[in-house]
């Protein structure tokens, strides 16, 4: 495995569902496992969480689980197995209705999963098939439940394939009754995010928090930046949330996709500022679906991110329904570890776009950072509370290896979509002589070889703020 500070993020699915597969996930590189409930039951999902436990007992490592919510996806309803071609200037009708296929009629009938599709349409208002790649306008609103349309950009209509409405995006609610029932589930089986799908404003985000307390629970909130309306948001979305995502997929048919790259840096610079962990995600190396190699392009595409300090890359269908899953974590792994050698090497390819904001910045772990470049420091140990002290210090973006003690299990877990923090030990330390506790939990593990130096941080969120620079 190469050693990296860049997470792998990896969706799992019918090609990397069973143990055998996650665990070469994991040795290829994998920290977080991400759960689509856009598709699958609740039986194939617990049957994934369950794997996932029993690969972390067989290899040691430790897996985050993130729940991605499903959100107001609309999608095609059934559609013959060999997909629908259409061109440019056909037209057909989008309907609410089943459609039985062996039956003709005089124009062609689409299903569309989503009833309240009509509420909001007008006459050339655009509508969007298959991530975009199908371009249609609205000709006539028949009904509540037929729209028909004209084929502006043609293609292959695909069974369930996603819709896209931009004219009626904002009026639908973010949070869906399938969200609601799919958070219970994934609170039950002690998920470590959630992810919600279209958000809008940082108003959806109190929401499902929420909902989130309703259950006595406190798991962490991803917010996937999909909408132009969330761009607009942005920052403070970001303060509500505990981490956020570059959904590039749907954002790049929200938005010109010319835009999506200056999104993504703004993103990622705004999460950087405020100690979020960011992902960046959507076809990173999409070609690996069906190829073993990653083209140049897509490898440039995976090292920018990690030059603009993401804190994770994620992967869809190459780790979910691709053919060479692993080989897919490996090649982020390689690109990641690569590029952060580099950036140590040469001082002109740091990156002065993402200096962090001194207002908001934790002074101790600015000042723990600074002291463990200063004096050559071999690790930089965080011992924290609730996780607040190692996020401040992974944003500095340290040199220094970093190693985590964190005081239960659930906080160890959250942390593993961090930037930086590879070394996270759950174990709850005593009020008194915190430092000489640290310096023996370092010996057992054996993590720090004798006369080496290391600076030691604890509870940057607290009053006993303790920096210290010491020799094992």
């Amino acid at each position: 495995m190469h050693i990296k500070n860049t997470k792998v993020v990896c969706t799992l699915g019918p090609a990397s569902n069973s143990v055998t597969e996650i665990t070469k996930l994991v040795q290829a590189g994998m920290n977080v496992a991400r759960l689509n409930f856009s598709h699958g039951d609740y039986k194939s999902h617990e049957e994934l969480i369950t794997n996932i436990h029993t690969v972390e007992k067989n290899t040691g490592k430790r897996i985050g689980i993130l729940q991605d919510l499903q959100g107001p996806k609309i999608r095609l309803g059934d559609l013959p197995p060999e997909g629908i071609p259409v061109k440019k200037g056909d037209t057909f009708i989008l309907t609410g209705k089943k459609v039985n296929f062996a039956i003709k009629t005089k124009i062609l009938q689409i299903p569309i999963q989503f009833k309240l599709f009509t509420k909001g349409l007008k006459k050339n208002n655009p509508i969007l098939i298959n991530d975009g790649m199908i371009e249609t306008q609205v000709l006539q609103v028949i009904d509540k439940e037929n729209v028909k349309c004209l084929v502006k950009c043609g293609g292959l209509l695909k069974n369930h394939a996603g819709v896209h409405l931009p004219a009626i995006t904002e009026s639908i609610e973010t949070i869906t009754a399938k969200d609601k029932k799919d958070l219970v589930f994934g609170l039950k089986n002690n998920v470590d995010y959630v992810a919600l799908s279209f958000v809008k404003s940082a108003n959806d985000i109190k929401n499902l928090r929420k909902l989130i307390t309703k259950h006595k629970k406190s798991t962490k909130i991803i917010a996937k930046i999909e909408l132009k309306c969330a761009v607009d948001d942005l920052e403070a979305i970001t303060k509500a949330v505990d981490g956020i995502m570059v959904a590039r997929g749907d954002l790049g048919i929200d938005i010109p996709a010319e835009q999506v790259p200056i999104v993504q840096k703004r993103i990622i610079a705004l999460a950087n500022k405020y100690a979020k962990p960011v992902i960046t995600a959507t076809e990173v190396l999409l070609s690996m679906v069906t190829n073993p190699r990653a083209t140049r392009a897509e490898i440039s595409d995976a090292a920018n991110a990690v030059y603009d300090r993401t804190d994770a890359i994620m992967l869809s269908n190459e780790s979910a329904v691709g053919k060479f899953p692993s080989q897919a974590a490996a090649t982020l792994s390689r690109v990641a570890s690569t590029v952060e050698k580099e950036l140590r090497k040469y001082s002109e390819l740091e990156n002065n776009f993402f200096i962090h904001s001194r207002e908001v910045a934790n002074p101790h772990c600015s000042n723990a950072s600074d002291l463990a470049s200063e004096t050559k420091a071999d690790y930089l140990v965080v011992y924290t509370s609730d996780g607040y002290t190692a996020r401040e210090l992974a944003r500095h973006r340290p040199n220094t290896p970093i190693i985590t003690i964190c005081e239960k299990e659930e906080t160890a877990r959250e942390l593993t979509l961090v930037w930086g923090l590879n070394n996270i030990f759950a174990q709850t330390l005593k009020k008194e002589n915190k430092i000489e506790q640290i310096v023996q939990i370092l010996k057992k593990e054996k993590i720090v070889k004798a006369k080496q130096k290391i600076v030691i941080l604890a509870n940057a969120s607290k009053k006993e703020k303790i920096i210290s620079n010491i020799t094992i």
